[in-house]
């Protein structure tokens, strides 16, 4: 739980500093409006102001896709691991093999749903 505290506090700045409708910049970055903070920082023009919501189901769904990649690795290796020691046993192969039918169907189905989402939300593919 406090990972995910100090990964929303590590990604998103507190744009406090730049003046309304800009966001921090790196030195790197390039392209659009610059202007320069309160504090002297490099702040480039916000094109998706008001959108807060769409960062947040964003931000949130990136989570989501990490959680499901580590568990369907985690599962495949499990079933993997099952599978090797199953020693001719039928029903552990069986076993073995449908867990892993299941996490593609998992896999799949997820897809699908992020697909879906990021077609029907405008501006989710931020």
């Amino acid at each position: 739980m406090a990972i995910c505290f100090s990964l929303v506090f590590t990604a998103h700045p507190v744009f406090a500093k730049c003046p309304e409708g800009f966001v921090p910049v790196s030195v790197l970055d390039s392209g659009g409006e610059i202007t320069t903070g309160t504090e002297g920082e490099k702040c480039a023009k916000d094109e998706k102001a008001g959108s807060g919501v769409i960062y947040i189901i964003n931000f949130v769904l990136d989570i989501l896709t990490m959680g499901v990649a580590i568990i369907a690795v985690i599962g495949v290796t499990i079933a993997g691991i099952t599978y090797l020691s199953a020693s001719g046993d039928e029903g552990k192969t069986r076993l073995a093999k449908q867990r892993i039918y299941e996490i593609v169907i998992g896999l799949v189905a997820y897809a699908v749903i992020y697909a879906l989402l990021k077609w029907l939300l405008p501006g989710f593919n931020t």
